[in-house]
Order: C-alpha cells, then sequence, then structure tokens
C-alpha cells in the first residue's frame, strides 16, 4: 500500500470530488425538473414537511414528525429563494454534496492510499447525489434522501475515527468532520447518531483523541443552538416527544423486514456472515484494535439497516473499505470482494440513476400540482401518469353461500371497521394516491366546502390542502405515527373509502370514536365521507 497523496496529488483529488459533484449534480438538473416514478406517499410527505416550513412552521413545533429539521432545511431554503420544490429539492442535494468536498477530501488526504481515495470519493457523492434509495429496482425516487445523505456522512466520519492518519494528525479537522456529522445525525436523522455512536466514541478514545471529541461536541453545540435561536427552545422538548411517540407507537413498528429475517434470510446472511468474519480476522492478529471497534459498529450497521426502508445493507461499502485500508491479506481481499460484489447492484443503481431521470420520457409524466394553485410556482415536479391516475384497491373476497362459508373462517378476515355504527368497506389503496388526492381536493373546492376549512383524514398522510382550497391542518402530522395529533384544530373528519394504510385507518377510527363525539355526516362520495366535527 502506498503513503497516501503529496501536494498535487491532494489538489487533483480535490478536482476530481468536484468534477463528480458537477457531472452528477448537472446530470440530475439537465432534465429542467423533477421526474418521479415511486413512492408516491413518501413523496407528497416530503413535499408537505417542505412547503410548511418554507410558511415558517418548524418540525416538532407545529407538526409530528421523528425526523429532525436538518433533513430538510436545505430543500427548505431553496424553495424560499424562489425555486420550485423539484428543482430546490436537487439543488439541496448538491449542496449538501459541497458540503461533503473538503470533509472526503480530508478523509482521503490523511488517511486513504490514492487509489482508496477515489474510490470513496465516488461512493460518498453518488450517495449524496442519488436520485433513487438503493435497492436494485431501477426507478426515480428522491423518497428517503435524508438516509442517503446520512449514509454519505456515515462513510466519511467512521473511516477518519478508525484509520490512523498516513500523516502528522490534525485532531481539529477531524473534530469538525465529527461534528457535522453527528449534527445531522442527531438533529436530522437520528438512528445513525444512536447506532453509531458507541464505536465511533471507542475508536477516538482508544487513539487518544481527545481533542477531537471536545471539537465534535463544540459543533453540535453551536449547530443546536443555531436551531435554537431559529426555532425556539421548545424546539428540544418537542423532539423528544415526537421520538417517544413514534418510538412507542405499533402503527409502523420497522420500515421493512423484521430484524430475526434481516440477519438470516437468503438475501441477508450472506453479508452478516462477512461481517462476522471480518471481525473474527482482525481480532485474530490482522488488526485487533479495529476488529474490536468493528464489534461496536457492526450491531449498529444492522440496525440502521432495519431501521431503513428497504433494508439495504449500505454498510458493506463502508466494511470493504475499512479491511482493505489497514490490511491486504488475502482472507481480508476475500472478505472485501464478497462485501463489495453484495452491495454493487445498490449502488450501481444509485450511480446510474441520474441518467435514466435525464433519459425518461416526459411523455409518460404529469406535473404533480397540475391545475392546481401551485401550479406554477412548484410545476417542476412531476409524477408517473399511470401510477397517479390508475386508482387500484385491493379487497377480501368474503363469501355470501353456504357452500363457501368456509373459506371466510379460514381466511380469519378482521372484523369490518365501524364508525357511528355503520360497517365500513374493508380494502385498501395500493396505487393512485395522487389521483385521489387531487379528485377529492377538486371535489371539496367544487362543493363549496374548502374556503378557510382543514380537515383531519382517517389514514396515514391526508395533506389534501396541497390539491385545493383547504387549509393545512394545525398540528397534523404528515405522516400518522399515532395519537390524534391536530385532531383538535380540525374542521372536518374525513374517511377515505379505502385508505392506504388500514393499520392507520382502524386506529383513528377507534380513537375517534373513544372521544365520545357526535359527528354530523356533510357529504359522501365515492372516494370519501366527510363529517363536520362540533
Amino acid at each position: 500500500m502506498d503513503d497516501g497523496m503529496d501536494k498535487a496529488g491532494a489538489r487533483l483529488f480535490l478536482v476530481y470530488l468536484l468534477g463528480l459533484v458537477a457531472f452528477l449534480g448537472g446530470l440530475s438538473l439537465a432534465k429542467g425538473g423533477l421526474y418521479v416514478d415511486r413512492h408516491e406517499g413518501d413523496t407528497l410527505h416530503l413535499i408537505e414537511i417542505v412547503l410548511r416550513m418554507a410558511d415558517g412552521e418548524w418540525p416538532h413545533l407545529d407538526f409530528v414528525t421523528p425526523l429532525g429539521a436538518l433533513s430538510f432545511l436545505p430543500i427548505v431554503g431553496f424553495v424560499k429563494a424562489g425555486f420550485g420544490v423539484g428543482t430546490a429539492i436537487l439543488l439541496a442535494q448538491i449542496s449538501v454534496a459541497l458540503l461533503l468536498v473538503p470533509m472526503v477530501w480530508w478523509l482521503g488526504y490523511s488517511r486513504l492510499s490514492r487509489g482508496m481515495a477515489y474510490g470513496v470519493g465516488a461512493l460518498v457523492m453518488v450517495l449524496v447525489l442519488a436520485m433513487i434509495h438503493g435497492e436494485a429496482t431501477a426507478s426515480i425516487s428522491l423518497s428517503m434522501h435524508y438516509n442517503r445523505w446520512a449514509w454519505a456522512l456515515a462513510f466519511t466520519s467512521i473511516l477518519i475515527a478508525v484509520l490512523d492518519p498516513k500523516r502528522a494528525p490534525n485532531q481539529w479537522a477531524d473534530g469538525i468532520v465529527f461534528g457535522i456529522a453527528f449534527s445531522f445525525f442527531v438533529m436530522g436523522k437520528i438512528t445513525f447518531g444512536v447506532a453509531f455512536a458507541p464505536g465511533v466514541a471507542v475508536a477516538l478514545i482508544l487513539r487518544g483523541q481527545w481533542r477531537a471529541i471536545v471539537v465534535a461536541i463544540g459543533v453540535v453545540a453551536v449547530v443546536g443552538l443555531a436551531l435554537t435561536l431559529m426555532a425556539g427552545a421548545a424546539l428540544w422538548p418537542a423532539y423528544l416527544a415526537d421520538l417517544a411517540l413514534v418510538a412507542s407507537s405499533d402503527i409502523r413498528p420497522r420500515a421493512g423486514e423484521d430484524l430475526a429475517t434481516l440477519l438470516t434470510a437468503p438475501q441477508y446472511v450472506l453479508g452478516t456472515v462477512v461481517l462476522v468474519l471480518c471481525v473474527v480476522v482482525l481480532r485474530r492478529g490482522v488488526n485487533p484494535t479495529l476488529g474490536l471497534v468493528l464489534m461496536l459498529l457492526g450491531p449498529g450497521m444492522i440496525y440502521v439497516t432495519y431501521q431503513n426502508y428497504g433494508n439495504d445493507p449500505k454498510w458493506l461499502a463502508l466494511l470493504a473499505v475499512m479491511v482493505l485500508a489497514v490490511s491486504r491479506t488475502p482472507q481480508i481481499i476475500a472478505l472485501a470482494v464478497v462485501a463489495c460484489t453484495l452491495i454493487a447492484p445498490s449502488f450501481y443503481n444509485m450511480a446510474t440513476s441520474a441518467v435514466r431521470h435525464l433519459v425518461a420520457d416526459r411523455a409518460g409524466y404529469t406535473a404533480l400540482f397540475a391545475d392546481t394553485l401551485y401550479a406554477e410556482r412548484h410545476g417542476d415536479f412531476f409524477t408517473k401518469t399511470d401510477r397517479a391516475d390508475n386508482i387500484l384497491v385491493r379487497t377480501p373476497m368474503v363469501f355470501g353461500s353456504e357452500e363457501f362459508a368456509y373459506l371466510n373462517e379460514r381466511a380469519e378476515h378482521s372484523p369490518l371497521p365501524e364508525f357511528q355504527g355503520e360497517k365500513l368497506t374493508h380494502c385498501v389503496q395500493q396505487l393512485g394516491m395522487i389521483g385521489v388526492s387531487h379528485a377529492i381536493a377538486r371535489d371539496m373546492d367544487t362543493a363549496g366546502l374548502s374556503e378557510g376549512k382543514s380537515v383531519f383524514v382517517a389514514d396515514t398522510i391526508g395533506n389534501f390542502w396541497m390539491f385545493g382550497g383547504l387549509e393545512p391542518t394545525s398540528g397534523a402530522a404528515p405522516w400518522y405515527y399515532g395519537q390524534l395529533k391536530g385532531y383538535e384544530n380540525a374542521d372536518y373528519f374525513l374517511i377515505p373509502a379505502c385508505p392506504t394504510t388500514p393499520q392507520a385507518y382502524r386506529s383513528i377510527l377507534a380513537d375517534v370514536a373513544a372521544r365520545g363525539e357526535e359527528l354530523k355526516e356533510i357529504r359522501r362520495t365515492e372516494l370519501y365521507t366527510l363529517y363536520e366535527r362540533p
């Protein structure tokens, strides 16, 4: 292994990183808008939060979310500057990538060989600037952008923490990197902070990096103080309350597979084995200290994967870099190759996503806010037409005949949901969320029910105000996690004919019924029933 980069090589590496940002970021902007073809629910969730924050609301203070303000402030800043929400999302990604450029440059210059520095630089920039969250499904979605940003910061900060410098150490520079990364973890996606803090802290303590720890804490404190000055001290107890609510909720206890499946299922078990073998090989003489640190980081890596939608083990790429940076024994090389092979489809998918976005056929997309008040202001966000307007629902088949009645018992159908003595339909909407949102908002506008009114929806998402004349419901969560937050501020209660999340639907109906209010039905359509609150 070489001794890293000289000054000329360091300058070239900086140009390389900036070139990656210009290339990938330029590709994403070249389309002239943002075209997505997946994750409509998450898309609406993201846009609602951005629009409400752009209007002066704050997460936790004005609406419930477990995501911190830093997950959205880069996008909000560009919306406030006058950009449409689609362009603002892409510009926010480029801004985060530019923030990471000096951090990744310092990682490469101080810790890595030249070849590994270039490889890690590509991995990190792909994570930040991708237009899909990962996995192997070739599509376009900016959903869960904060997970990719957090992984990019995790790659950078963890490698700086666990690898010895190749030249005179600079704990001030290290500490600033840790401080920026953990500021985002704590005030953006706290799962990453909880998962990686123990391993990073032990790695720094074992190397006596006390100054770096103090600098990191100072940076986190400064960022926290800045948010406090912007939003007020009440932000922090409200944030903790939101985290406690989501942690105790059973509406969506996890984003994908259960933990046992994540560890042992055929598509995951080889990654688990590679992680364990890396610890064993490192502890048996290759690098016992890194092996010890990896014993702490490993569970955190798996926990983050468990908490993130898609259960994409991006940590496999980080693991490969970590072990190759300290040793090139045959065992280490073999384990790194297997780790890279397992995660390669995900990174290939992310790396090529901007190209897919550029060549997407505009004819198959419709502006998200077409024919709404936001049509001109945010007309640069497009969704797949056939997914928006093709409304599909799933219903269990219930037999009324004596011959097949036994099948009902075998299926163990849940009892039909009820509200105010009426049995409701047992179904779930699988496609067409955006089309339904447009249709319900338009219908309420036409019926003269929208102006100056707000609505609480018996479903996970209920942002109909974005598509018509309704007002946002003060205090309501953009994504329902439990409890009737904001219900008392709503003028109406809306029950969809087919919810997107039956568990949330049933929970809300039960909680509203428990309040003992007698609600007056004022409109019934094929898509929804609307009640007026007293």
